[in-house]
């Protein structure tokens, strides 16, 4: 009889520690950090191993509070690296991602007549956090707001506008672009070539060489004829971004109607570089076709500025 209580009392242990260790907590990482093994401590002890991206899933194993801070003890899925990271840079459950399809809006409530919190650009990928009738609530670096469901959609949805002096509005595309992390999508998107921003700038994102024969594509509504093409090449901002990065040597530029030029650019020129040309058509593909070398891999362009006219077709006459 005692035996059979004693199994009794071991099976039930059992259970509750196997309910115990299925009710453990996912949570998802809300931005890159690492886990310490002393939270709240002036030098922390980084956990070997320990660095978390946004968006990796982490099981909770203990809460604490330190200095009015909250930790949580969470352990990386996949792998056993435990470590401590501060409550506020976590979200319960596996957050799903959405990609942002248009330039759009953004409310602080689920109605369109809500005040507006800002406004989101295309390609920005976010965390869904969940879904009110038309609206979605989202959550990306440094804001929690909701945006029109309709707004939200996959990565090749994307319509990135943008605005070109004398042209009126365009597209821009690239056949890669570099991202240093889940929520900085836009850090070196091709739409910064032409923000009349040098501290802004398109890099490609291809991994494992130099970025030759990557690209980025102008397209407009109807047809254009370029007269002029001018760049700011590299990163621009200060010469230390400069020398990193590749800058482009030569650029094939090929037009929609069939036609191509190749420019070529000098290095060391930190202001526009300007080329005379003779192209037409609905869009334009700047294709890299030669660099030069930087300390990394990746080849960046700070501006491309288009100067031209809207393309008018000549049709000979057949009247009278």
């Amino acid at each position: 009889m005692v035996n059979f209580r004693i199994v009794k009392v071991l099976f039930l242990v059992l259970l509750v520690s196997l309910f115990a260790a299925n009710c453990k907590k996912s949570k998802t990482v809300l931005a890159d950090g690492y886990l310490v093994e002393n939270p709240g401590e002036k030098k922390p002890v980084l956990v070997p191993e320990g660095k978390v991206k946004r968006g990796e899933y982490v099981t909770l194993l203990e809460e604490k509070d330190v200095a009015g801070i909250k930790y949580n003890l969470v352990e990386i899925k996949g792998v056993s690296t435990k470590g401590w990271l501060e409550e506020k840079n976590l979200h319960e459950g596996e957050l799903k991602t959405a990609t942002v399809i248009r330039d759009a809006d953004l409310y602080l409530r689920p109605n369109e007549k809500s005040e507006k919190s800002g406004k989101a650009k295309a390609g920005l990928v976010v965390f869904v956090i969940e879904e009110a009738e038309n609206f979605t609530l989202i959550q990306f670096p440094g804001k929690k707001t909701y945006i029109l469901k309709s707004d939200l959609g996959d990565g090749e949805t994307v319509v990135k506008t943008i605005t070109i002096a004398g042209l009126g509005t365009a597209t821009a595309s690239a056949s890669s672009q570099y991202i240093q992390t889940e929520g900085k999508e836009l850090d070196y998107d091709p739409r910064n070539a032409f923000d009349a921003k040098f501290q802004t700038g398109w890099c490609e994102g291809k991994t494992g060489d130099d970025g030759v024969g990557e690209s980025l594509t102008v397209s407009f509504p109807s047809a254009v004829h370029l007269s002029e093409i001018s760049i700011v090449n590299g990163l621009a901002k200060n010469e230390e971004s400069y020398k990193n990065n590749n800058r482009v040597a030569t650029f094939k530029v090929e037009s929609s109607y069939g036609k191509t030029e190749s420019l070529d650019f000098e290095d060391d020129v930190f202001d526009f570089q300007n080329k005379q040309v003779d192209l037409t058509g609905a869009s334009f593909k700047f294709i890299i076709t030669k660099i030069h070398k930087g300390k990394l891999s990746d080849t960046c362009i700070s501006e491309i500025k288009l100067v031209g006219t809207e393309y008018t077709p000549e049709y000979e006459g057949g009247g009278e």
